[in-house]
């Protein structure tokens, strides 16, 4: 876990992005970016970080950093859409495209209740996911990025603050689970959930134009099938892990107090070193789904 400290209490909280999502048709979230306000050129880095896994050397890299807001936790498969639009974002942009295959770091920075020393303010970095830019399309103001999350990593080190965060990243996989049958089992019982609440999501959409693909869809092709550059081979987790957070995707119609319940099995998710145990959990979450999206459909076919 890295610290962003500030040198005074008075200092404003470290700028962070906030995601902001409209519904366009009725489905499909995009995100717009809306950084907080102005931060200090004060900032000095403090570093204290431990690792959940088995630090692998090989596997290091020095990427930039977009920090965001508690409620924008990104995990693995997922995707969504930035609109980046000040100055220093789009030249981090830049420089992601040009220097570092389209890769960088998407952090979530969090108020730490007790500075590191007395007088000072200070921030975590937490719930790190490699991202990479899948499209940009360049607007008039800014830029739409498209992005994919790829697998889970700490910050091991801050290396800049000006004009952008970059820091040295350390995969972070779950434990090696030693009953390979046991996964298997469970990787099938989440399949056969997953096409069920993919099924319910078609029916509860109201135009028949409207795309087939949804988040869940999506996320699950790219689990089984999504290809990365080779220096980010080593931060993709196993196909049993990846798709285990492929069930925590916004479902159609989800409700505010569902789109809350889905943050928070996404920071479990993250936080969790087992995969089998991850299986078992996004297992019910799918089935909850499930039964909300049958109960929704029921609904919709006594309203025609």
């Amino acid at each position: 876990m890295a610290y962003l400290c500030s040198p005074s209490v008075r200092v404003p909280g470290y700028n962070v992005l906030e995601t902001t999502c409209r519904r366009r048709s009725r489905f499909v979230d995009r995100a717009s970016v809306n950084p907080c306000q102005k931060r200090s050129k004060e900032w000095r880095a403090c570093i204290s970080f431990s690792y959940n896994s088995v630090l692998d050397e090989p596997g290091i890299m020095e990427l930039p950093c977009l920090p965001f807001a508690s409620a924008e936790v990104f995990i693995p498969t997922a995707t969504k859409t930035l609109h980046l639009y000040e100055a220093r974002f789009l030249a981090l942009l830049d420089e992601v495209l040009g220097k570092y295959n389209s890769m960088f770091a998407h952090i979530v920075i969090e108020r730490v209740s007790n500075g590191i020393e007395e007088g000072v303010s200070s921030f975590a970095a937490k719930y790190g996911c490699l991202a990479q830019i899948e499209n940009v399309r360049r607007m008039e103001v800014g830029a739409l990025v498209s992005i994919r999350g790829l697998g889970r990593i700490n910050l091991a080190k801050l290396t800049q603050l000006e004009p952008f965060l970059k820091g040295t990243l350390v995969p972070f996989h779950d434990a090696v689970h030693s009953d390979a049958e046991e996964l298997d089992a469970a990787v099938e019982e989440l399949k056969t959930v997953l096409a069920d609440v993919q099924r319910l999501q078609i029916k509860l959409r109201g135009s028949k134009d409207e795309l087939l693909q949804t988040p869940l869809a999506n996320s699950l092709q790219w689990a089984e099938n999504g290809t990365v550059h080779e220096k980010a081979i080593g931060f993709v987790p196993c196909k049993a892990e990846s798709l285990s957070f492929v069930p925590l995707q916004p479902v159609t119609s989800a409700s505010v107090s569902e789109l809350q319940v889905l943050l928070q099995e996404r920071i479990w998710s993250m936080e969790a070193t087992s995969t089998i145990e991850r299986l078992r959990r996004v297992t019910k979450f799918a089935e909850h789904n499930r039964s909300s999206l049958a109960a929704k459909v029921a609904l919709q076919s006594l309203e025609f």
